[in-house]
């Protein structure tokens, strides 16, 4: 009998395990290099997410997929939430978005062999009327390129408006600078230099978030949450840090001025 109530009174007193971090299940596609399977970390987006949940308490399980599919995903409940991913009014009908992770800048990428002289000083879209330029289905320019009536070709993605415009069959390519930085260094090594670019007006930056659905459980705590750490991370400084990382990787080789134009990325 007392052997049975030693036992008990011990287990009383034994250190109770820590209770498992919820998992928050989330998807992704291939958009290097902020989010990608063959980048360390994954990708520099994919990295501040991981780490915002960690100090949030919640363990990331995250499955790349196509990016329909990531949307579907999300709008159904299968996943919390799907990156990166800008808020439009389209968009905002179905979800509920992040407070941004980056803010960068979306620029004109264009070939200098072809283009000695750029529309640098433009300060309205009207003026890129006699220019082509490229587009990409589901892209939020596509409603602003319409508006102001501009010269389009519809390409299947990035890679293939960046081959185009070096052979002279586009002006301009639209894209954030450092994945236009980035592609151009991938698919084309050594041309860096000959690729420049300039800013769009009216267009400051393209914040890019976590867009949540409205039907996985506890979404809106769980949004609340990654907020909270988010806020905290960019007042400590840390966010800033990684981000800082991304844009020197992808800064050209040599003088920054013989291929670049622009400001520095948002904050």
């Amino acid at each position: 009998m007392w052997r049975l109530l030693l036992s008990a009174f011990a287990l009383t007193l034994a250190p109770r395990a820590p209770a498992a971090e919820p998992t928050v299940e989330l998807a992704t596609g291939e958009y290097p290099p902020y989010v990608s399977q063959q980048l360390p970390a994954q990708g520099v987006f994919t990295e501040i997410v991981r780490e915002v949940f960690r100090r949030a308490g919640y363990r990331v399980q995250l499955t790349f997929q196509s990016w329909p599919q990531t949307e579907w995903q999300t709008k159904t409940g299968k996943v919390a939430a799907a990156f990166p991913y800008r808020p439009t009014p389209e968009r905002e009908k179905d979800f509920d978005f992040s407070a941004p992770l980056m803010s960068p800048s979306t620029y004109l990428f264009y070939y200098k062999p072809r283009m000695p002289h750029p529309p640098q000083q433009f300060k309205s879209l009207d003026e890129l009327r006699g220019y082509r330029i490229a587009i990409q289905l589901g892209y939020w320019y596509i409603p602003l390129f319409q508006q102001h009536k501009l010269n389009t070709l519809l390409t299947s993605d990035e890679v293939n408006a960046l081959r185009l415009l070096q052979l002279g069959h586009l002006d301009l390519v639209p894209m954030v600078r450092e994945r236009g930085l980035f592609l151009i260094r991938r698919v084309m090594p050594g041309h860096e230099q000959e690729f420049g670019y300039i800013p769009i007006p009216a267009e400051k930056d393209t914040p890019l978030g976590l867009m949540f659905s409205r039907s996985y459980p506890q979404a809106t705590r769980i949004r609340e949450d990654f907020d909270r750490e988010l806020a905290q991370m960019d007042k400590d400084g840390s966010l800033k840090t990684i981000y800082q990382r991304l844009v020197e990787s992808t800064l050209p080789r040599g003088p920054a001025s013989a291929v670049t134009r622009g400001s520095p990325p948002a904050d």
